[in-house]
């Protein structure tokens, strides 16, 4: 999926947490890998690598609220992208994918916004990507 929305401009409406300025991003693939760039558009300065997070984490689930599903006009499920912002540490395999504040982004309208799941969900901002543990 990510490779088939390379070079695609999201609209978030500046839902990313503590970067509410910047509305505008463009998903980058990293070839080769599972993770993209996620490019401000705003400002060449700000960006994040982000993965989906369903292939780390199988068993990763959450409902969307109504509220969230009617503010990125969704349809179907299969019309909504999930991703979630890593943070690159070194080595690599020390990365944590933020789980607990996924980005969602309507495929159709390319426009998403970055909610924050409620504590029954149980998950962590620094979950370890490699950990066997999360397989």
């Amino acid at each position: 999926m990510l490779e088939q929305l390379n070079g695609k401009a999201f609209n978030l409406n500046g839902s990313i947490l503590a970067f509410e300025n910047y509305n505008q991003y463009e998903l980058q693939h990293i070839e080769g890998m599972e993770f993209a760039y996620f490019q401000s558009l705003d400002d060449e300065n700000i960006g994040f690598v982000v993965g989906v997070p369903f292939v780390h984490f199988k068993d990763y689930t959450f409902e969307l609220s109504l509220d969230d599903i009617d503010q990125l006009a969704l349809s179907s499920e299969e019309e909504a992208l999930v991703l979630c912002i890593v943070t690159v540490r070194e080595p690599f395999e020390a990365s944590t994918m933020n789980l607990m504040a996924p980005i969602i982004i309507n495929i159709q309208n390319l426009n998403g916004r970055q909610i924050v799941l409620p504590p029954k969900y149980d998950y962590n901002i620094k979950t370890p990507l490699f950990d066997k543990s999360n397989k």
